[in-house]
């Protein structure tokens, strides 16, 4: 057998999730492109458009912020970068709030993806409602690991 097809080499050389998320680089790379992309689906929906523009001024908006958002979360729950670096927010989370806001992330960025490749399938309420189900357990994962870190911080003030 093929070494891509035997799932006990494919698992091993698959990149570890925990190394991935304890990147520093996540942070700078995060925050900004995030903030960035935010910024750019923000005024495009703020735009006037008339006509068939109006729906791809819109639908391109919507795709960049619901994109922007989990970068943002991910960028946000990185750890800080080494000294000298200039995005030392004070957000440290610990190994499970960092999973958490990830997955949460994931759950976020997929919501649209259901919707999109679903809808013209013609099981609108269904494609809908899955929809629905990812964006709020992502947004509740996201949040749980954000007010996790903060209680900790309110709890243990030194």
């Amino acid at each position: 057998m093929d070494r891509s097809l035997d799932a006990g080499h494919v698992a091993e050389t698959l990149p570890d999730l925990d190394e991935a998320l304890a990147d520093s680089r996540l942070r700078p790379v995060g925050v900004v492109l995030g903030f960035v992309l935010l910024t750019i689906g923000a005024l495009l929906s703020l735009a006037p458009t008339t006509g068939q523009w109006a729906f791809w001024s819109n639908a391109v908006a919507a795709t960049l912020v619901f994109v922007s958002v989990p970068l943002f979360c991910i960028g946000l729950a990185a750890p800080d970068p080494p000294e000298g670096s200039r995005f030392h927010i004070g957000v440290d989370l610990s190994r499970k709030q960092r999973q958490a806001v990830a997955a949460g992330s994931l759950c976020l960025t997929l919501s649209p993806v259901v919707m999109a490749l679903g809808l013209p399938l013609g099981i609108s309420t269904l494609v809908l409602a899955m929809a629905a189900t990812l964006a709020f357990v992502g947004a509740s994962l996201v949040l749980t690991g954000f007010v996790a870190w903060t209680s900790e911080e309110l709890a243990d003030p030194a």
